[in-house]
């Protein structure tokens, strides 16, 4: 055994005690004794990618599930600038990823040698911590190896989550016994502890801080959810029944479908249209909990008429808040503060006042909800199916054992304006911290080996071009994986803009149009198809899919040009029923 095979070992082991199981592999030849020491130990769990872009999103997916970082292995050269994107994703995000890239010896760099690049901070900015430890060999001990691999997990996930990047360059040969190298120090700790134990640390909240806001707090205000731990969820349920305020629900927070979360406003962005009367009501405060909320009226309101009271809290110290307004910072274990709050609320008797204003709130929104049901039912069995009624109808038939995993641009928007209530509560994840279109469908089946349960996955046609290799991930997912696959063959969310109405320049420079379709390539991967023409037909397939338990392929044919047209119908709808209820 040389140093190469004790260091691919040690590291691996390593990891391994420490409950670090995904590895995420994309063969290559300098990576060799990180990759024989994955498939040599009987506990990690290993994934072999064609795609370095691909194992990286997978790797992402899986972390998001299951809040442990995932170990992504490639070789030398370009292959590690390919898990640049899910880096960056992870960064933003605070997901916790692990990076290895094997690397060429440093007497091969700057010398024109083959797949040698400067892989140094390759990932700049975007790592919580970088490091290279040099080629194996008994300069670098093997206590001084476990502690950096001790602190490279440590850094995934404290004191914010997100990727680490070790580089590891390795001399040739990677397997080759020599018998000059019995010296090598074969010193390793103890089978079953890990080498360095980290104490749990906690983010503690003042009791005084807890009484302050509670003793500030105006009479009625708007509970803001964003992205925020599922652990959380249900504290975050028992809050928003106990402070009585009406609660706006980003289709992030895991509590915008469904109907198990206390007086949420399903449809506030609808509600905030500008021709509204609600879009005018008074608002007196605005606590938000987790990450930024994905409605731009939301935002825009935020922006442009800030209420007196503004509080934003979250379980970091990272800067989200991009309309400048909010003056009261709180980081807080998400959990931890629900339930101190909820406890002091307990104390005191609830404002009749802001009840009344919620049950305006609830009202308006139930009104919504009714008048957006009978606009999209009317259509369901048309031959032309729209996108807003299909995610309708979606996130009301996916069944409560499946995760919803959805893909950004239009996908995104419309399950957040029109996404059923009266569908089962999911767990649901978005790639939406730099909001790309690229690794949606490797996301979503790592998302799925992570909680080890069947998804649904909604994305557009682009976005499935963009991953058309991962069409393998779907094919050998332990769970099915349902792509539901919105093909208006272009750019749908383009449509929306004002860049739309430059028809010189809009179809071949924005609107990316094609004419293909997914059969072909469903039937190349072994993949259940199905092509409804109808709403109707699409729950029917969707059925027979979910039926089948193997993944499939569901394409959607629609027409985007038509998209902006059926939302001005239903702002209209909307407006003229705000209009004949005020009389």
């Amino acid at each position: 055994m040389n140093w190469n095979e004790c260091w691919g070992e040690w590291i691996i082991e390593e990891l391994v005690r420490h409950g670090t199981l995904c590895f995420c592999i994309s063969p290559g030849s300098r990576s060799t004794p990180l990759t024989a020491a994955v498939a040599r130990n009987d506990l990690a769990k290993s994934v072999v990618f064609y795609d370095e872009r691909a194992a990286a999103y997978f790797a992402l997916g899986h972390a998001r599930a299951t809040g442990k970082p995932a170990v992504l292995i490639c070789t030398s050269g370009t292959a590690g600038a390919n898990y640049l994107p899910a880096v960056i994703e992870s960064s933003i995000e605070q997901i916790p990823l692990l990076v290895l890239t094997a690397d060429r010896p440093p007497e091969l760099r700057d010398t024109g040698a083959n797949q040698a690049i400067n892989q140094t901070h390759i990932f700049g900015t975007h790592v919580r911590w970088f490091f290279d430890p040099g080629c194996p060999g008994p300069e670098f001990t093997s206590a001084a190896l476990l502690s950096t691999i001790n602190h490279a997990l440590l850094k995934t996930q404290r004191p914010l989550s997100g990727p680490v990047h070790l580089n590891l360059p390795f001399r040739e040969p990677f397997f080759e016994k020599n018998e000059a190298e019995k010296s090598i120090d074969l010193l390793q700790p103890p089978k079953t502890n890990c080498y360095v134990h980290f104490a749990v640390s906690r983010k503690i909240l003042p009791k005084k801080e807890i009484l302050e806001l509670i003793e500030s707090r105006p009479e009625s205000g708007i509970l803001s959810i964003g992205r925020v731990p599922s652990n959380s969820l249900e504290s975050l349920r028992i809050l928003a029944e106990e402070l009585g305020w009406p609660v706006f629900a980003d289709v992030t927070s895991g509590l915008r479908l469904g109907n198990n979360c206390p007086n949420r406003i399903t449809y506030y962005d609808q509600l905030l249209h500008d021709d509204l009367i609600s879009s005018n009501w008074d608002i007196e405060a605005v606590w938000h909990i987790g990450f930024p909320p994905t409605s731009k009226r939301w935002l825009t309101r935020w922006e442009q008429s800030p209420p007196p009271q503004m509080v934003w809290i979250a379980d970091h110290s990272e800067r989200h808040d991009q309309s400048h307004n909010f003056r009261w910072i709180i980081e807080a274990e998400i959990k931890e503060f629900c339930e101190h709050l909820v406890h002091e609320l307990r104390l005191e008797k609830r404002s009749a006042v802001n009840y009344s204003k919620t049950q305006k709130w609830l009202k308006a929104s139930e009104n919504a909800g009714d008048l957006i049901e009978k606009h999209f039912s009317a259509n369901s069995e048309n031959k032309k199916i729209n996108e807003f009624a299909l995610v309708r109808r979606l996130t009301h038939i996916i069944p409560e054992t499946h995760g919803f995993f959805i893909g950004n641009s239009l996908p995104v928007r419309a399950v957040d304006m029109v996404g059923s209530e009266k569908g089962a509560d999911l767990p649901t994840a978005l790639n939406r911290g730099a909001s790309g279109i690229d690794g949606l469908i490797a996301s979503a089946c790592g998302y799925s080996s992570g909680m080890q349960k069947p998804v649904t996955l909604l994305i557009g046609d682009l976005s499935a071009l963009h991953d058309l290799n991962s069409f393998k991930l779907l094919t050998d997912s332990p769970e099915p994986v349902l792509l539901v696959l919105l093909n208006n063959h272009g750019g749908g969310i383009f449509s929306f803009l004002p860049v739309a109405q430059q028809t010189d320049i809009f179809e071949p420079f924005f609107a990316a149009p094609h004419n293909y379709n997914f059969r072909k390539a469903s039937s190349m991967f072994n993949l259940n198809y199905f092509n409804p023409g109808s709403i109707s037909a699409f729950e029917i397939d969707y059925l027979k899919a979910l039926q089948a338990n193997k993944s499939a392929v569901i394409e959607i044919i629609s027409d985007r040009d038509k998209n902006p047209q059926y939302l001005e119908s239903l702002r209209q709808k909307l407006v003229k029923s705000a209009f004949e209820s005020s009389l």
